[in-house]
Order: C-alpha cells, then structure tokens, then sequence
C-alpha cells in the first residue's frame, strides 16, 4: 500500500512567529507548518502534504518550482516546518471531501524517491553484462526505467506475507504522547537500507520427501531474485542467514529478519564501515513481532547484531517537539548524528519513529 501523502486535516492551533508579521505556525496533528498570516483559522480544513511528497508540475504548484516541487523539512526564522498546507479549492469539485481522507493520487502526489535508495548492484546480477554500463547503473536508481527494462519477476515480488519496513512518524499519532502507563523500547533508527531476509516452508508433494524451502533476500521494496554483489547479499552470507533461519523456523510456516544494511557505498557511509553489515530491528514469525529483547538474545547467538539500545522502559513526554528534541543525538555507531529513534511497546503492539529534525535538515539533498 502507498504511502499517504496528502489528507484532509484540521487545524488545530494557530502559533504566531516571534518578529514576523506576514507569517506563523499551523499545527496539523502533530506537525508545524509556517503558513501567511490570516490564512488559516483553528477549525478550518486543509489538505496538509507530508514532507518527501513531489507535487506535480502544473500552474497551481509554480511556487514550488526552484524546490524542484518537492516537500521537505526546512527552518525559516529559526522555526521547524515540515509540510505543506493547500486549499481544498485545488480538488475536483465532483465529489464530497471528509476529514481524513487521503487524495494523494487526487492531486497526483508522488513519494520523493532518494537517488541514495537504489544500488544498482541491487538488481543487476554481476554476470549479466548488458547492464553493467556506467549510463544502465546510474538510470537504475529510477524505478520507471527499472519497470521499463528489467524482467517483471526481478523488478516485483516482496513477500505479500511480510509487512514492509515503514513505521509511522510520531506526527501523524501525537494522541499517543497521552497514556502514561505504557513504556517502550527505544532504539536507534539507523540511516542504511531496509532489508529483509526470509525462510518458507514450501509444500511437499510425497510425504517421504525432505522439507523443502523458499529463502529470499530482499530490499525494501523488492526481491531479490538473483545473488548480486548488493550489500543485502552481502550481509546474507555473512551471518549464513538461510542457516540462521532454518535453525529458527521449526514448527512455523515461515521467519524472517528485518534489519538495517549499512555499507561503505550507503548514505555517504557515515559510518565509516570498511564493508557491508546488518542491524536487526525484527524477527518476525506468523503470529508476529519477536519482542526486541527477546529478538536481540535470540539472534546475538548467531553473531547477528541488533540496532543499538537507548532505553528500556521509557515513558513519553507531553508533546511532539519533546520527542523529537530527545530523537536528536549522537549515533552510537560512529562519531555522527543519528537519524532517530523507534519506540515500540510489544504488550499493546505499539511502534513509531521520531526522526531527528537536526538529521533531516543537515542531510538534505
């Protein structure tokens, strides 16, 4: 399922801007938006855009034009802003609009796709030589000429068992930030690629026949059906993560591990490491989430590291601003800033990310 870029919300409080007349702050849920002063009212509606959303290139959107028409976290007057807010007069008139609502596809809002996300070495096998072209590398971080030139099985097929790797940003549910009886699990969000790594039973057709499985090795959006020079195949043979799995799937269908690849060609290598590793953040079986202690004991017998832990019974603060002032740190890989923090309560099946919006500013394309 796509991402939801562009809803219907409400205002619900209007901040003024120290020292600016013609500005001030819109808080959606539990973002700020810098909006004209007068614009908004607490109670309107608006469409509010998420950062990392591209807005299409038609008239309505020329303001956007030098920021190449995408959505991203900015400061202006020494204020955070992350979004955008538009009239509901830029919708099509032939329909009722409630609150909610998602029209990203309405107003024909694309998710920001990162040139940084994609490998090359990803999808293209080391021995299929009619790729290997410095120009084929460079076009196949772009997933319309992936579509248009690899086969259908190479470019498709993430697991429709597995849940991607996507949690929700803390705000789009500050409602959370009120129950102070439950604590989490905080660890550091790691600024890498998601892969996800996974073993399935297939059927047997004789009941004498050995047990017989499907390991696949994934990005965080593809399979990767072929054995690559990618960091995910990296990784999956260095911890021997079939061998992992089969050790762990027993009785179940299925198992997977979800974790965060770093290598020294992912994310300008902020990490300063010499070749690719992995960091768990899930172990995942059908009836679901390994809980991340457990998780962490279980796979650190294998020699499988986990994404570093900040705190164990942690409780919330009472606003978004604090969490994300909290998310903002040190890495405790390297001498760097983190990207954020995920939080996660097992016993209630709660999960979500607070980015550090240092992080984002400072590493922004």
């Amino acid at each position: 399922m796509s991402r939801k870029l562009a809803s219907i919300k409400t205002i619900s409080d209007i901040q003024p801007i120290e020292n600016r007349d013609r500005i001030e702050l819109a808080i959606v849920d539990g973002w700020q938006i810098i909006v004209k002063k007068g614009e908004y009212q607490i109670g309107d509606k608006t469409i509010f855009v998420e950062i990392d959303s591209v807005l299409p290139e038609i008239p309505e959107f020329e303001f956007l034009r030098s920021k190449k028409f995408r959505i991203k976290t900015m400061k202006m007057a020494g204020i955070l802003s992350q979004g955008i807010c538009l009239p509901l007069s830029i919708l099509p008139t032939d329909r009722q609009y409630n609150l909610e609502d998602d029209v990203t596809e309405i107003i024909g809002i694309k998710q920001y796709e990162s040139t940084r996300d994609i490998e090359p070495e990803e999808i293209v096998p080391k021995n299929n030589k009619k790729f290997q072209h410095p120009i084929f590398k460079y076009l196949f971080k772009y997933s319309f000429f992936r579509n248009l030139l690899l086969p259908k099985k190479q470019n498709r097929g993430f697991p429709e068992f597995i849940h991607k790797t996507d949690e929700c940003r803390i705000q789009n549910m500050p409602f959370i930030l009120k129950n102070k009886d439950n604590t989490y699990v905080v660890r550091e969000k790691i600024d890498g690629q998601s892969g996800t790594f996974f073993l399935k039973k297939m059927n047997k057709k004789w009941p004498w026949q050995k047990q017989c499985y499907d390991f696949g090795v994934c990005s965080r959006n593809l399979r990767l059906w072929n054995e690559t020079d990618s960091s995910y195949w990296f990784v999956a043979k260095k911890y021997n993560i079939k061998e992992v799995l089969k050790n762990l799937i027993k009785d179940n269908e299925f198992v997977a591990i979800q974790g965060e690849c770093i290598s020294p060609k992912v994310q300008g290598n902020k990490y300063k490491v010499s070749e690719p590793d992995l960091y768990a953040f899930n172990l995942i079986y059908p009836d679901g989430k390994v809980s991340c202690l457990w998780g962490e004991e279980i796979l650190k017998h294998y020699g499988i590291k986990w994404c570093p832990l900040i705190e164990k019974n942690f409780i919330l603060p009472d606003s978004v601003n604090d969490l994300l002032d909290y998310s903002t740190g040190k890495s405790k890989l390297f001498n760097t800033l983190r990207e954020g923090l995920v939080f996660r309560n097992y016993e209630k099946n709660l999960s979500f990310k607070a980015v550090s919006s240092e992080f984002l500013i400072k590493n922004d394309e």
